[in-house]
């Protein structure tokens, strides 16, 4: 799986997950002591979080001069390297995250 879709695909199913619990929104409005316990901080007219990544990519190229950059171990099926190179490395960043508020018609 290719780091941008491993990113969104985390970011996505976090975001759904805090909008899906029914201890965060009651009744359509925050439940503030609930949404603290998940590190959510108040923020204009919703609340934010961050998601925090550290990854192991690798760096494939081909001889045919592509290369690709794979979160490493997921979705790896093998496949035939002998024609090219790899190179593994640690990534670590953070990402927001902001969840209306959906009481204020943000």
């Amino acid at each position: 799986m290719e780091v941008k879709e491993f990113v969104a695909e985390t970011l996505r199913q976090a975001t759904e997950a805090i909008l899906e619990n029914q201890s965060t929104f009651q009744n359509g409005r925050p439940n503030i002591e609930e949404l603290k316990k998940l590190n959510m901080f108040s923020h204009g007219r919703g609340w934010v979080t961050y998601v925090d990544f550290d990854i192991a990519v690798t760096e494939s190229s081909s001889k045919e001069g592509g290369a690709k950059l794979s979160v490493a171990g997921v979705g790896k099926l093998g496949g035939d390297l002998s024609s090219g190179t790899e190179v593994a490395s640690r990534v670590k960043f953070r990402v927001p995250i902001q969840i209306n508020d959906r009481t204020s018609g943000a």
